[in-house]
Order: C-alpha cells, then structure tokens, then sequence
C-alpha cells in the first residue's frame, strides 16, 4: 500500500515537473518571440530612417525632376562660415554695425542660393545681418558668387566673437527681412578686424524636398524605400 503511494506521489510530482517546464519553455518562446519581432522593427525602421535622412535621394535632385526618384532622400548640403570678429582699440563698443567680405562660392558650385543666407553667434542666436553688393554665379538664378553684408554686434574692449555665416543650395528657404542699413560713418577695420574663415560642410533636412515628398502618393514612397512595412513621417520644430 505504501509503495502505491510513494508511487502516486513520485507520478504526481512528475507531472507538476513537466508541467511547469511547459509552462517555462512557452513563456520562453514568447518572450524570445517578442525580442525577435522588436528588433527586426529596429533593424527595419532605422534602415528606413537611413534611406530617408541619411542621403540626397537617387538623383540627387529628384525633387526638380516631375517623376517619382529611384530612391527619396531628403538631405541636402548646409555650409557654415566661421567669422573671427576682434576688438583691438581697447574700446566697448555696444550694438555696433560691422561690415563683413565673404566668398560664399568662388567655383560657382551653386553652394549658397541668396535667400538661404543666415548669420548666428556662437550660442545658436539668429542676428540681423543685411547683404549688400552682391555677386551672383552665371547662369545660376541666384546662386551667390559673393556678397558684402552687415552685421550688429556688441563687443567689449579687446574681445573676440565668432559669429557664423550659414547658407545651402535649399531653394526653398524665404528671404531674411531685417532692413538692416549700412551705417553712414564707417567703422575703421584697424579698430575692429573681421576675418572669414574656409566654409565647413554640414547635413541638413531640405525644405523643398519635403514639399517635393508631399507631392508622391504613399505607395511611390514605400516602393522606393524598398520595404514591405508601412510607416509614417512625424517631423516637428526643434
């Protein structure tokens, strides 16, 4: 008798056993289930951010061309201009305007369409800027060859301010309005000195291929990405 129950219990604990090993080997087939289909989404969805942001787009100027692109990108080239600006009279001088001499595109690679032009200061703040006997590139529209600008600045005595000059080929970009005028009296540049420095090339997302984007239908989209899964865009102001 006792030996039937030894028996029944050994069959007993036997099945819990088993039972609870199914149970650990579902619950581990789910969870790997789930980490697998996480992260083909990452895989996928940053291959679509790569296509999508981390190029021009096949040709690179799809967005001028009336007809769906082998591939869209929706990069484009920005060029900044580091100006070395330098106080050398031990004098203040508060809200000054100061005039600057830039080459934006000496090889005329139509690098700096005119109204894309902007000036910003070393802590991301827009200035006013006017530009003034402007060059443009042959043939180009207004593709900047070279261009005379004014800028307002405060400087204390003997200090040196970089300020940036930005521009792209981005033709979509609105003109700067800050009627800002040459002032008058000029400021003797042995007073103050105003050294351009070489552009430096940067990335950022075109305007006008993302008004180019709102022209394809979903589907022309999606095929030229090149992936079976659907998604969407969301892009908002920093």
């Amino acid at each position: 008798m006792a030996s039937q129950i030894d028996f029944a219990i050994a069959v007993g604990l036997f099945f819990t056993f088993i039972a609870l090993l199914l149970v650990y080997t579902i619950n581990y087939i789910s969870s790997y289930t789930g980490i697998a289909s996480t992260s083909e989404l990452r895989t996928v969805a940053y291959n679509i951010y790569k296509v999508l942001f981390g190029s021009k787009g096949i040709p690179t100027d799809w967005q001028y061309r009336g007809y769906v692109p082998v591939k869209v990108g929706l990069v484009t080239d920005l060029y900044r201009m580091p100006v070395r600006i330098s106080e050398a009279n031990s004098t203040s001088r508060d809200n000054v305007t100061i005039n600057i001499s830039a080459s934006m595109d000496s090889g005329c690679r139509n690098m700096s369409w005119n109204s894309s032009v902007r000036v910003y200061d070393t802590k991301n703040t827009q200035l006013a800027f006017q530009m003034y006997n402007q060059s443009f590139c042959p043939g180009a529209g207004r593709y900047l060859n070279s261009t005379d600008m004014v800028v307002n600045l405060t400087l204390a005595a003997l200090q040196t301010k970089y300020i940036f000059i930005y521009f792209s080929p981005d033709q979509s970009i609105d003109d700067a309005s800050y009627g800002l005028a040459y002032p008058s009296t000029a400021i003797s540049l042995d007073n103050i000195t105003a050294q351009v420095m070489p552009e430096e090339k940067l990335t950022m997302i075109s305007p006008e291929k993302m008004d180019a984007l709102y022209n394809l239908s979903y589907d022309d989209v999606l095929r030229t990405v090149g992936r079976d899964y659907k998604f969407r865009i969301e892009i908002g102001d920093v």
